[in-house]
């Protein structure tokens, strides 16, 4: 089977860069011929600068897929509208060739499935109508798409490969993260969004201090909220309680799952498949995050984690200080999330997706 992969950029943030790498490996170990090519990159930019790199994304496609004789044309992508511009102007110009369509969707904002705009609806609609194969990463997803009227054989939920990385001994040791080795430490990780959650977190942060409860919160990661969540730090007068230790590649985060005592992640953000869950359950963490797709469809409260309300940081304190109190349920928790991250290593979801693609007709 000949596979040409749109992968992202080598230095990109994100699951994808670090879930997508160690799937393509798996792909050749398993006997597959693959091709990639960067269809996403690591820093936004100006619009003619974007322009012009899908401009020539496109063309790099055109001439890869016509020359290259392929069974599948696998690209990372998510359904939203920026994503829906370069995706509408590669496929556009893709030849007609035998090669099945396989879209991967790292996630989704439904709101783009009932857009009035007839732009987007025009490039939504040709898309996935041109597509032969349309992966989601959650049963919310694909209802979402079932509702929007996709053909139901053209969808399927599909998983990211979760390969955890191990932490040094150096990493073991929660002072060198700034903190007391016998503090609690929570592990907030990820970008620096609203719909994260990182705000919650911090009000939640508040509340538990005011318990007594004695903990430190680790913020790990970057990004555009990363000034409003330092001031309201600030203001709550939570700078001894609360430490921002900048971006860290997935791949890299081993040090900090290792040291803390619970994830928590209450994000209501259209993320298919949030890899920080999997990647703590992975590493054995207890996790307290919000009922939002894959982590509704594999989590279980309490085997797995505590469900929480999006934007109720009362709640949320409420969750975390049952957690702290019960040593008992955390390590439970955490040797059952151990054992559910097993199903996502890169054999068995490699073998899955072969079998879609088998499905779409592709290899013979």
């Amino acid at each position: 089977m000949r596979i040409l992969i749109g992968t992202p950029q080598q230095d990109a943030q994100g699951g994808p860069a670090a879930c997508e790498p160690p799937f393509n490996r798996e792909l050749l170990r398993q006997g597959a011929e693959v091709d990639e090519e960067v269809y996403t990159f690591a820093a936004p930019s100006g619009l003619f600068s974007r322009t012009r790199r899908v401009v020539r994304t496109a063309s790099r496609f055109r001439q890869r897929a016509a020359a290259g004789d392929y069974d599948i044309i696998h690209l990372n992508t998510s359904f939203d509208t920026m994503a829906l511009f370069r995706d509408d102007a590669v496929v556009r110009r893709l030849p007609k060739t035998r090669a099945r369509l396989f879209l991967k969707f790292h996630g989704s904002d439904a709101r783009l499935l009932q857009t009035r705009n007839p732009i987007l609806r025009t490039m939504a609609n040709y898309l996935l109508s041109r597509a032969d194969g349309i992966g989601v990463l959650s049963s919310e997803e694909r209802d979402n798409f079932l509702r929007a009227g996709v053909p139901e054989r053209k969808l399927f939920q599909v998983k990211n490969v979760v390969e955890p990385t191990l932490p040094t001994p150096s990493q073991k040791d929660g002072r060198a993260l700034g903190a007391e080795q016998n503090t609690p430490f929570l592990l907030f990780i990820g970008r620096f969004i609203p719909a994260k959650g990182l705000l919650d977190c911090i009000r939640a942060c508040r509340l538990i201090s005011d318990s007594g409860q004695h903990f430190h919160l680790f913020c790990v990661g970057d990004g555009p909220a990363r000034a409003e969540a330092e001031a309201e730090v600030k203001r709550l007068g939570l700078e001894s309680q609360v430490g921002f230790l900048g971006y860290v590649p997935e791949t890299k985060a081993a040090g900090f799952y290792a040291n803390s005592t619970m994830l928590v992640f209450p994000t209501y953000h259209y993320e298919g498949f949030p890899m920080v869950i999997f990647n703590a359950a992975a590493h054995g963490l207890p996790i307290i995050t919000t009922r939002i797709r894959a982590a509704a469809d594999f989590l279980r409260e309490p085997d797995n984690c505590l469900w929480v309300e999006p934007q109720r940081p009362d709640l949320l304190a409420e969750k975390i200080t049952a957690l702290l109190r019960d040593a008992d349920l955390r390590k439970t928790m955490g040797a059952n999330n151990q054992k559910l991250a097993a199903q996502f290593c890169a054999e068995i979801v490699t073998k899955e997706y072969v079998e879609i693609y088998r499905a779409l007709g592709a290899g013979g």
